[in-house]
C-alpha cells in the first residue's frame, strides 16, 4: 500500500511538473512558430520547458536532493532531445493538415508519455 500511495503521489508531481513545462512550451512555441517554423519552434520551446522540468523534476518529483549528477543530467538531456526530435518530426507531418496549436497538443501528449516512462525508469532511478 505505501509504494502505491508513493508511486501515486510521484506521478501527480510528474503531472504538476509536467503541466508547467508544458505551459512554457506551449508559450514559447505559439511566439516563435510564424517566425521560426513549427520545426524550429518546436525544439526552442521544448528546451525551455526542459531546464523547467530538469529543474523541478530532480528536486520535487523524483527528490534527488540538491548536488548534481553529470551522469543524470546527460541522460535527461539525451532522452529530451529524443523527444523534441520525435516531437519536432510529428508536428512537422501533421501541422499542414490540422490548425497547429491542435498538433502542438497531439505531440505533447505523445511526448510526456515517452518522457515519464524514460525519466521515471533510466533518468531518475
Amino acid at each position: 500500500m505505501l509504494v502505491s500511495k508513493w508511486f501515486a503521489n510521484q506521478a501527480v508531481r510528474f503531472a504538476t511538473v509536467g503541466v508547467s513545462n508544458t505551459v512554457i512550451d506551449f508559450i514559447v512555441f505559439m511566439l516563435l512558430q510564424s517566425f521560426t517554423g513549427v520545426v524550429a519552434a518546436q525544439f526552442i520551446g521544448y528546451g525551455a520547458g526542459t531546464l523547467n522540468s530538469y529543474l523541478w523534476n530532480r528536486r520535487w518529483t523524483f527528490a534527488q536532493g540538491t548536488g548534481w549528477d553529470i551522469r543524470e543530467m546527460i541522460r535527461f538531456l539525451l532522452v529530451n532531445i529524443a523527444v523534441a526530435t520525435v516531437t519536432a518530426c510529428a508536428i512537422s507531418l501533421v501541422a499542414d493538415h490540422i490548425p497547429v496549436w491542435i498538433a502542438k497538443i497531439v505531440v505533447t501528449i505523445f511526448g510526456l508519455g515517452i518522457n515519464y516512462t524514460v525519466s521515471k525508469l533510466w533518468v531518475f532511478r
